[in-house]
C-alpha cells in the first residue's frame, strides 16, 4: 500500500519533507477540524439553514485562498505546486478519517454521511483543485518572475 502512495506522490511531483513539516502540517488539519467541529456545534452543521451551509461553504473557499498561499510560502521557497499536493493531502485525507470517527462511529452514522454532510464531502475534493490552482497561478517560482 505504501508503494502505490509513493508512486502517486513521484507522479504528483510531491517533493520530500521533513519529519517536523509533516508533524506541523498533521497537526493544523487536526486544528482545523477542531475548528469547524467547534463551529458547526452541536450537530456539525446540520440544523443550519441550506443558505448558511453554502455560504459556509463559499466563506470557507475564500478564506482558503490567501490561506493556502502563505501556507505554502511558510512550507517552501520553490516548487510551490508540488507542495500544495501535500497541503491539500493533509487538508482532506485527514480531516475525512476524522470525520469517519466522529461522525460514522462515535455518531453511529451510516456512509451515507457522506451524501448527508455534502459540504465536507466537497471540501474532501475541492481542495485538491484549489491549492494547486492557489499554488500555478498565484505564486510564481523565483525563475518565473
Amino acid at each position: 500500500m505504501a508503494g502505490v502512495f509513493f508512486t502517486a506522490a513521484q507522479e504528483l511531483h510531491m517533493p520530500t519533507l521533513t519529519i517536523k513539516t509533516h508533524a506541523a502540517l498533521l497537526l493544523m488539519s487536526f486544528i482545523t477540524w477542531g475548528v469547524f467541529v467547534l463551529v458547526g456545534w452541536p450537530d456539525y452543521y446540520q440544523s443550519w439553514p441550506l443558505s448558511m451551509q453554502i455560504g459556509a461553504v463559499v466563506a470557507v473557499t475564500l478564506i482558503y485562498i490567501p490561506l493556502s498561499r502563505l501556507i505554502l510560502q511558510w512550507m517552501t521557497t520553490r516548487d510551490y505546486l508540488g507542495h500544495a499536493w501535500w497541503l491539500a493531502l493533509y487538508l482532506t485525507v485527514p480531516l475525512f478519517c476524522y470525520d469517519v470517527v466522529y461522525i460514522k462511529w462515535i455518531g453511529g452514522e451510516d456512509w451515507g454521511f457522506l451524501y448527508r454532510y455534502w459540504y465536507l464531502t466537497l471540501f474532501y475534493f475541492s481542495f485538491w483543485l484549489q491549492f494547486p490552482l492557489v499554488a500555478k497561478y498565484w505564486l510564481r517560482e523565483p525563475n518565473q518572475r
